[in-house]
């Protein structure tokens, strides 16, 4: 390679990185400006007993509902359809054998009726007995387990609430009726001034406690970026992970190939406070086995066993999410970091959700 064609060669390698950067940069820029534009206008959606800010055309699902044991699921339904449905149920329930072959396998059937104007049934079925002898190499003792089927099916305001659990301490059975009683529908989803729980079309007044159990998921899409998801989880009354966020991530990366970590770059690994939340924050740019570059937040709180207003929290957003695998993220690494920032820093405990 003679010098001249040499310097010839240099240059246009330098042009064609430049060309790269400024397509890049000026790609960057534009990103930024559509997540200026997308968070200009945000509504506040309350999960739980917390509240996060997202972009107004966002559309959210809330499910994984869970309170004292039983799972919760409220959805729109006229009241002739929910009189048909609960009626079809109690006769499916009706028309099962018990555990012994016989005709007992409903229980109880109760009317109820609440103060925020719920009405329908709760019924007791299916319950199932477990006995015999256990040792533990010394003596020898008999046990006795038994469990029902709890279903309260409730209406009002254009929702219904199904409240189910399968095998329940019938000892306990009275949780069901109360927590019924504590139930208030919220078709649009507005935030409660009430103090308690949220969940999808409905939310639980106080009291509630810890040594309850409380849980609830929120996935978030965006219309025009169907690449990026936004997931929120909480739950209360359980043991935090003794470990956190940030530790569990060394020792992920000391077990794995340097070559893979070769192709995960950490943009932010640190602690990071969010309204009083001290949580750890991770942030990743991971180039996927298509070549693609894609983009991962992390940010969890360790919560508490015993305070319902320090839950465990764990907030995440990826790009890159494709029908037939990853694909290019829709947004630059700055523009998507703006967006995360956006919506991690507004994430709060709801003020009225704090108990009497």
């Amino acid at each position: 390679m003679n010098r001249d064609f040499k310097r010839k060669w240099i240059r246009a390698v330098a042009a064609v990185v430049a060309a790269l950067a400024a397509t890049w940069a000026t790609g960057a820029v534009w990103d930024t400006y559509k997540v200026m534009k997308m968070t200009g206008e945000m509504k506040t959606v309350c999960v739980g007993r917390i509240l996060i800010d997202l972009p107004k055309e966002a559309q959210v699902e809330l499910y994984g509902q869970w309170i004292e044991g039983f799972d919760i699921d409220a959805f729109a339904e006229s009241e002739e359809a929910f009189t048909k449905r609960v009626a079809a149920r109690e006769a499916e329930i009706r028309a099962k054998p018990d555990r012994l072959g016989g005709n007992k396998n409903m229980e109880a059937v109760s009317e109820v009726k609440t103060e925020s104007g719920l009405a329908g049934k709760i019924f007791v079925h299916s319950r199932n007995v477990s006995e015999g002898t256990e040792s533990d190499g010394l003596t020898i003792e008999r046990y006795h387990y038994e469990g029902v089927a709890l279903e309260a099916h409730v209406h009002g305001n254009g929702v219904s609430i199904d409240l189910t659990a399968k095998d329940y301490d019938p000892d306990l059975a009275a949780n069901l009726p109360r927590l019924v009683s504590q139930l208030v529908p919220n078709p649009a989803n507005r935030i409660p001034t009430d103090p308690g729980f949220c969940l999808d079309r409905a939310y639980v007044r106080e009291p509630l406690t810890a040594k309850q159990g409380e849980r609830i998921t929120m996935a978030v899409g965006l219309p025009g970026h169907p690449d990026i998801g936004i997931n929120v989880d909480t739950i209360a009354g359980t043991r935090p992970d003794p470990r956190t966020l940030l530790e569990r991530n060394a020792v992920s990366r000391a077990r794995r190939p340097a070559a893979l970590n070769l192709l995960a770059t950490e943009l932010r690994a640190a602690p990071r406070t969010i309204a009083g939340f001290a949580g750890d924050e991770l942030v990743r740019q991971v180039i996927e086995s298509n070549g693609v570059f894609v983009y991962g937040f992390e940010w969890e709180l360790n919560g508490t066993e015993d305070n319902v207003l320090v839950p465990d929290i764990r907030l995440a957003m990826v790009t890159g999410r494709g029908d037939g695998g990853p694909a290019p993220s829709s947004l630059s690494a700055p523009a998507a970091m703006a967006l995360w920032d956006r919506i991690a820093s507004s994430l709060r405990v709801r003020p009225a959700a704090r108990p009497h």
